[in-house]
């Protein structure tokens, strides 16, 4: 089905910048070598042939650049990210001419720190979740509680709540890719040029998470985590999709990227 000519409604993709979190190497994965990088966050805005925009992820907290503990409460001294104003959604959207409330359409990954920061700037937008996510964000193991802080979806905001995979447009689709959370899900775009990108989220941190089958080091689920990689990389071998990794450290990174996809 997806060489139906009409399901390729996305005309424009951005990678928009969010700063940084130092991270070890065994977490990127799993190798204990000590290495540390610094590796990127990122939102991504979709805009569809229609003229919807749809945002992926929101990034991190940007009250957090002058009130870090009240954004990110101990994670602030444990691991401080690195941003400044010009990561702030609001002001990478404005860059490239485009309001907070246009947008209607947000899809969480997940609901971890780095990837909701930007929630609370979307009242008025759905917010697409898998409800196991949604569900075990408010009810975390004590090990797995950290990164899932209240300040940043708990907000009244209006989630609705996937089981599996789902359409969420023509060449948009949301799949399910738990393990690194319970309820992870990364998304497949069908570009206007005939071109896929498969957004992998923190199911895949790295090229070598995806490439070589190497697990990140902070997974809920191992067992689920390495079924959700073959799982992506069937799918980007189908589609021949350029796979996006979430904190992806490369050096050249994102500038070896297509220039379809423009980075702000």
């Amino acid at each position: 089905m997806w060489d139906r000519k009409e399901e390729a409604v996305v005309k424009r993709f951005w990678l928009l910048r969010s700063g940084f979190l130092e991270m070890q190497e065994s977490q990127l994965n799993g190798a204990l070598t000590g290495r540390k990088f610094n590796c990127p966050v990122y939102e991504i805005l979709l805009l569809t042939d229609d003229g919807e925009y749809i945002l992926i992820d929101t990034g991190l907290n940007p009250v957090g650049i002058t009130e870090p503990e009240k954004a990110w409460g101990v994670r602030a001294k444990e691991l401080p990210p690195i941003l400044g104003p010009e990561d702030d959604i609001r002001a990478r959207l404005d860059s490239i001419g485009v309001k907070t409330e246009e947008i209607r359409t947000v899809v969480n990954t997940h609901l971890h720190w780095d990837h909701t920061g930007g929630n609370q700037y979307f009242p008025k937008a759905v917010f697409f979740v898998q409800k196991a996510e949604y569900r075990y964000a408010f009810h975390p193991d004590n090990v797995t509680s950290k990164p899932y802080m209240p300040n940043h979806f708990d907000i009244g905001l209006h989630y609705e709540l996937l089981e599996g995979d789902y359409e969420l447009r023509e060449g948009i689709y949301l799949m399910e890719t738990r393990g690194h959370t319970p309820g992870h899900q990364s998304v497949l775009v069908k570009m206007t040029n005939g071109k896929y990108v498969l957004i992998a989220g923190d199911a895949s941190y790295c090229p070598d998470n995806f490439e070589k089958r190497m697990l990140m080091g902070n997974c809920y689920s191992t067992l689920d985590a390495m079924r959700s990689i073959d799982k992506l990389r069937t799918v980007a071998y189908l589609t021949d999709a350029l796979v996006l990794s979430a904190h992806d450290p490369t050096p050249d990174f994102p500038g070896n990227l297509p220039d379809y996809i423009e980075v702000v």
